[in-house]
């Protein structure tokens, strides 16, 4: 993987700590069809890259605004 294409990608642990939620809600996510299939190195671990941070932002954003309403 080149240098600037691995700038451009996060684990697991780099998502949840941008993004200030558990690995839980991450899979959940992903489980539930929320955020765009992600797909996985040759380990097979998740490499995540910013169009699934907007995605998971988006959801954050429409939960907030849900919440709110219903106040």
């Amino acid at each position: 993987m080149a240098t600037a294409d691995r700038r451009n990608k996060y684990k697991v642990s780099k998502v949840c700590e941008l993004l200030e939620i558990s690995k839980k809600t991450l899979y959940s996510l992903e489980a539930r069809g929320l955020i765009p299939p992600v797909p996985r190195d040759w380990r097979g671990w998740r490499t995540y890259d910013k169009s699934h941070l907007e995605a998971i932002r988006k959801y954050q954003e429409s939960k907030t605004k849900r919440s709110t309403q219903e106040e």
